[in-house]
């Protein structure tokens, strides 16, 4: 009872807030391109560059608001890249997100090499962490206080792109050509719409947010930029993208599910269970999440496999009954 209470209170639901807004910005930075018909593997990478253009910038400048704008600038431009290739050059999405992945890591590396001449992490140098809110009279709200107050602009930020974002997509006409663009490009294109500009407006709008996504984890989340400092985090948003489709409802529930698993796993640290096992719980409850959604159309799988090896069989059957119909003739 006592690990239970130390476990499950009012500290796991604000940490739960603060794990889940990188998450949740980066993951609505993907609905865009989700929305527009996309499939951007490359959320991990633009939030790296976001995070550690973010800490470069406030070093330099001595603001984390100019940081945060280095960091957006970054993964913008990340973000035009991936437009580039994939939009105007018809490159694999899959391919090329991956390979800004892979770019962004050692990219990330070498400059903190070059300019720091360390590797591992950046902190101290001037670097100033985003100011945290502090929303008056809170006490008198009890612990519906404690929960909403004290965070970072760009958590606020973050919860209330959900609804912004859902009016976005129903009632602007960006948001509606967005979804046609995604759902229906041969009618898109009967509309007059051009498909080219939708999709580079959607990748740049992604990398937006998945820029500011990466300045939070490096100046509002923590205050430093360590190698690989958005551990999976993009991928983790991928997933959602998966299963919920770019809806911002849905997207905002499964964020809040894996920056639950995320800061549980933080304070399963405190009981002494293993590192590697409370590490592995926010990607356990990814795995366990995906199977469980994909539980219902798994049936409808199966019938559609089952009826092409049916009719595989068949045709294979048909091929062979005429060859040795052919061969019986021959004297």
């Amino acid at each position: 009872m006592e690990i239970l209470e130390r476990l499950l209170n009012i500290s796991l639901v604000v940490a739960t807030i603060r794990t889940t807004a990188p998450i949740l910005l980066v993951a609505l930075g993907g609905s865009f391109t989700t929305k527009a018909g996309i499939f951007n593997i490359g959320l991990e990478g633009q939030m790296l560059v976001g995070a550690f253009f973010a800490v470069i910038g406030t070093i330099a400048t001595g603001s984390p608001w100019l940081g945060v704008l280095c960091g957006v600038a970054a993964a913008l431009t990340l973000a035009l890249i991936f437009a580039l290739l994939v939009v105007s050059f018809k490159a694999n999405e899959v391919v090329v997100g991956l390979a800004l992945n892979i770019l962004a890591g050692g990219l990330t590396v070498s400059l903190m090499k070059a300019i720091f001449g360390t590797r591992g992490s950046i902190f101290g140098h001037g670097l100033v962490g985003l100011p945290a809110l502090r929303l008056p009279n809170v006490k008198d709200f009890g612990w519906f206080g404690q929960i909403i107050s004290g965070y970072t602009p760009l958590v606020y930020a973050a919860f209330l792109l959900v609804p912004v974002l859902i009016l976005f997509y129903n009632r602007t006409r960006l948001g509606l050509y967005i979804r046609v663009v995604g759902e229906k490009p041969e009618a898109a294109e009967a509309l007059g719409i051009s498909i080219t500009r939708i999709r580079y407006v959607s990748s740049l709008l992604c990398g937006l947010l998945a820029g500011l996504a990466g300045a939070h984890l490096a100046l509002g989340y923590t205050t430093m930029f360590t190698e690989n400092m958005s551990s999976g985090r993009g991928f983790m948003a991928v997933a959602i993208l998966i299963f919920s489709n770019g809806d911002p409802l849905k997207i905002l529930l499964g964020c809040l599910l894996f920056g639950f698993s995320d800061a549980l796993s933080l304070r399963l640290q405190t009981l002494g269970i293993s590192s590697y096992l409370v590490l592995a719980v926010p990607y356990l409850v990814a795995l366990i999440a995906l199977f469980a959604l994909s539980y219902r159309s798994r049936p409808r799988v199966i019938q559609e496999t089952l009826a092409s090896m049916g009719r595989a069989l068949s045709v294979k059957s048909n091929t062979i009954q005429p060859a040795a119909a052919t061969d019986a003739s021959k004297p």
